[in-house]
């Protein structure tokens, strides 16, 4: 039962709910079309289209709940109701968790029009924000995070985040949500660079835990909170053990004789391969053996990270997964490991390693973790642990075992891509980068994976509004040989060693 009666208000007839009841007739007349199948015939293009003009829809509506909390607020409607805060009024009044109408308020405060105290009428806070949703081009999800973003950096240039919003409303209508958050972490820090990732990683440190007791049964039971790096190494160490599992299995006919081969699909739920997963590092553990590899490498915590900001421990790099890692954290697990040092070119090549075999090295398997990130295929985000590497003009054909002619593939697309007419070739600025066919795109026009190209974009070149007037950066150290392992007086270091000087950065967003 809704907990404040609105019946008597209906009588009046408001326009506005007349034009409520009207899209509630069309969006039955919808329904019942898609139960009468209407939809069938629809072919895959057809869908997609269907799909993406009612997400749009679906985007648009936001900005009714926006004004219509703000008006409240400005009215003093929750008052009126005994609320103390839109919040409650929301929360009692569509029956929402507390945390949704937390969110929907939020995004009123700056994305509803606005009146001064003398009731002339203002402009959203995210003007740019809000013009985005209202045309549908931005998700629910997309504005939470960019609002998010820019709250941490309220406190900096309002320039800067002007430029930053603008930055992240048009990446926002390219990018897929997880690649979104790293272009916005990337954005933040280069606004902010002294407050965004330290805070976050001393709480971190604060609220880790890890608890473990025995229950009744004999089974274990237990709670844990991991800081980002032990998190990374944990993740890192189980993520080859946990595909599934499966196997052929030959069974015997009745009189004996061998019957039809098939396949046995593992059974077991994503939870259960975790736990066998983590099993089986513990047991490798007490019999002193190596960790399983991954993806044609030891397990192994990958970060990418300029060299300039690793030596001068400030700015932020990426994990694997495209988490967030500040370049102290970095430095901090690279004193602890052996480091496979890769050097790149400003546009994101890495410096080929000729090799007159099939299947690639492992420093050129790094290489590639380096370049491409996971898989290449335009909008896949799956690891580059969990990847195959790809020769780009087959190995049978005369291609050779080098970074010019290799990129990572998930096992999905590197069965799947040629059948459906895709190419792939690595273009001048040395990155992989892919064809499409004539059917989805006529003019066959390259499409680079955006996750490659947020890697190598520089925020903070884009956000430089007088770079004529800064001075100039510190000199850096040089990095170490990448054609051979370090050696004991390679690590990184902050002052001495040659000074080379830096390489000229790209000024353009992705």
């Amino acid at each position: 039962m809704n907990m404040y009666s609105t019946s008597e208000e209906r009588v009046d007839g408001h326009p506005v709910h007349a034009a409520v009841d009207t899209v509630r007739t069309s969006l039955e007349h919808l329904v019942k079309l898609i139960d009468d199948g209407a939809h069938t015939d629809l072919g895959a293009f057809g869908l997609v289209e269907t799909l993406q003009q009612w997400e749009n829809l679906r985007n648009t509506m936001p900005v009714i709940d926006r004004a219509l909390i703000q008006h409240g607020v400005d009215q003093g409607h929750p008052g009126v109701l005994s609320e103390r805060t839109m919040i409650g009024v929301l929360k009692n009044g569509l029956r929402i968790s507390a945390g949704e109408a937390i969110r929907r308020v939020r995004a009123a405060e700056h994305l509803a029009e606005r009146t001064s105290m003398v009731g002339e009428p203002l402009p959203p806070i995210r003007e740019h924000l809000a013009a985005a949703q209202r045309d549908g081009t931005v998700t629910p999800e997309q504005v939470s995070l960019i609002d998010q973003t820019l709250r941490k950096v309220s406190h900096c240039d309002p320039e800067r985040i002007a430029m930053g919003e603008e930055l992240l409303v048009e990446q926002a209508g390219k990018l897929g949500y997880q690649e979104l958050t790293v272009f916005a972490a990337r954005l933040a820090e280069a606004i902010d660079p002294d407050g965004i990732l330290p805070c976050d990683e001393k709480a971190q440190q604060d609220r880790r835990y890890l608890r473990l007791r025995r229950r009744g049964d004999g089974c274990w039971a237990g709670e844990f909170v991991l800081t980002g790096t032990a998190g990374q190494k944990l993740a890192n160490l189980l993520s080859p053990l946990t595909k599934p599992q499966s196997n052929t299995v030959q069974p015997d006919n009745e009189d004996g004789t061998p019957g039809k081969k098939h396949l046995l699909e593992d059974e077991r739920s994503p939870a259960q391969r975790k736990h066998d997963a983590f099993e089986t590092l513990l047991d490798a553990l007490l019999r002193g053996q190596d960790v399983p590899a991954s993806g044609g490498t030891p397990a192994t915590v990958l970060i990418n990270i300029s060299w300039e900001e690793f030596c001068r421990e400030f700015g932020m790099g990426t994990y694997a997964d495209g988490t967030p890692v500040s370049a102290r954290t970095a430095r901090d697990l690279a004193d602890q490991a052996e480091i496979a040092w890769c050097v790149k070119a400003p546009k994101g090549a890495v410096l080929d390693l000729y090799r007159d075999r099939r299947i690639a090295s492992y420093a050129q398997t790094l290489a590639l973790y380096a370049r491409d990130l996971g898989c290449s295929f335009p909008g896949c985000d799956v690891q580059p642990q969990w990847c195959e590497r790809h020769h780009i003009v087959a190995w049978q054909d005369g291609g050779n075992t080098n970074i010019g002619n290799l990129t990572l593939v998930c096992s999905f697309h590197h069965h799947q891509f040629a059948k459906h007419g895709w190419q792939c070739r690595i273009n001048a600025d040395g990155l992989p980068e892919w064809i499409p066919p004539t059917w989805i795109d006529p003019l066959q026009r390259p499409i680079l994976n955006h996750r490659i190209t947020i890697n190598n974009w520089h925020p903070q070149d884009t956000l430089d509004l007088d770079g004529a007037d800064e001075p100039d950066p510190p000199d850096l150290p040089e990095p170490p040989d990448p054609l051979g392992p370090p050696g004991p007086s390679d690590p990184p270091s902050s002052s001495g060693g040659p000074r080379p000087e830096r390489a000229p950065r790209t000024t353009e967003a992705p």
